[in-house]
């Protein structure tokens, strides 16, 4: 099968989405598919392909991560997928190489798979920063998602909150619940130079009693970073036991550094900056809690990293997204500045056996994340939209 994978970002960018379709794509290959990915480069000046991927020209948008949007009607790109000749289309994002893998889905007459990453609900502040705003511009965004599911084959959800936003859009076609996958050989304590984390924790300044908590994501608003930071200074300030390492880059970057220093946690949260995704699992191995106040995840890749190593998960609580934990076993759940204090005291408290006893259970737990699971439905979805397109065409005919 050939499969052809339409994203507004790719490496080098990092974010849960890139990293989803970059597994996508090894996962494909080592079963024999051929995977070609379709992703905008703002430095690039003319389309290239590269190991398998075709870079196509783009104008960045700061206000967006700095993301490249591209022409998504352009003819020699076409030219160049005519080629490949793709059995399927998939397409992760929905501007403008969404946009064009619509266009070629139409042109060359083949099936397309959506996959809907984002909450964009979450996210409308980067362009209508006012409520008001946003409560005009939210009907807009639901219609477009809607014009995009209606042409979609099958469509593609990471978690039942995925379910119930295309709901609230108005999308009644079926929708395929598939979580999100690691490969989770990179992130098991077997495979994780346990020196590389010794070195690590020394220089973050982590003791043996400590309660090293990371956060691993974009600093954008969206992640309430600023809540989690807050939250943690109303009880710990002062108390350097209970640390917070943030691990990425984004926009909100200046504000979090004029946030710690004014309340006073320079010496408790630190920012790591972004740090390569090769090189992220001695950093997970260093901490013991995975925490987040985001109430914008879907099926956070980062948190299935976290759990894969080890790492006990706090989550605010989202009634649409709680799937992920399950408490006590890999994790638990907080409304309140009060129960995450709760939380972190009772981790404080395991003695060094039962603190191993839980990363052993938490990296357990991850198993039903595994690759071959993730591989296996995508392929159902995969056969079952070719199978359906083709007979569609038939009966047109």
């Amino acid at each position: 099968m050939r499969v052809a994978i339409f994203s507004e970002c790719y490496f080098p960018f990092i974010s849960g989405v890139v990293t989803h379709i970059d597994m996508l794509k090894q996962a494909l290959e080592e079963q024999g598919h051929e995977v070609m990915i379709v992703t905008t480069n703002p430095k690039a000046l003319c389309h290239y392909v590269k190991n398998g991927v075709l870079y196509c020209p783009a104008i960045p948008l700061k206000r967006i991560y700095g993301y490249g949007v591209s022409n998504p009607l352009n003819l020699q790109r076409l030219r160049i997928l005519k080629e490949f000749d793709p059995d399927i289309l998939h397409i992760h994002t929905e501007f403008s190489m969404g946009i064009f893998g619509q266009f070629v889905a139409r042109k060359l007459k083949k099936p397309m798979v959506y996959t809907l990453h984002t909450m964009y609900d979450d996210y409308l502040f980067y362009v209508a920063p006012h409520k008001w705003g946003q409560n005009m511009v939210k009907p807009a965004a639901h219609m477009y998602i809607r014009s995009i599911a209606s042409k979609a084959t099958e469509i593609i959800g990471p978690s039942l909150k995925v379910l119930e936003f295309l709901r609230r859009c108005g999308v009644e076609h079926h929708i395929n619940i598939i979580p999100n996958a690691v490969d989770l050989s990179d992130f098991l304590p077997k495979n994780v130079d346990s020196k590389s984390v010794d070195e690590i924790r020394e220089k973050l300044g982590i003791k043996p009693d400590d309660v090293a908590m990371c956060f691993v994501g974009r600093l954008g608003r969206e992640k309430s970073l600023d809540v989690l930071i807050d939250w943690l200074t109303a009880h710990f300030k002062g108390n350097e036991r209970f640390k917070l390492f943030i691990i990425g880059d984004g926009p909100e970057k200046q504000t979090l550094l004029r946030q710690i220093h004014e309340n006073g946690m320079d010496r408790q949260v630190r920012l790591l900056g972004k740090i390569e995704h090769s090189l992220l699992p001695p950093y997970y191995h260093a901490c013991d809690v995975f925490t987040t106040a985001s109430l914008s995840e879907i099926n956070s890749i980062s948190m299935l990293e976290a759990m894969a190593s080890g790492l006990y998960v706090l989550q605010r609580l989202d009634i649409y997204n709680k799937n992920q934990i399950s408490c006590k076993e890999n994790g638990d759940i907080f409304e309140t500045p009060e129960q995450l204090a709760e939380l972190l005291r009772e981790q404080a408290d395991l003695d060094p056996k039962e603190r191993q006893e839980r990363r052993d259970r938490v990296t357990a737990f991850t198993q039903k994340y595994g690759k071959k699971e993730f591989i296996e439905a995508i392929l159902n979805v995969y056969e079952r939209a070719i199978t359906s397109y083709d007979a569609k065409m038939k009966h047109r005919r």
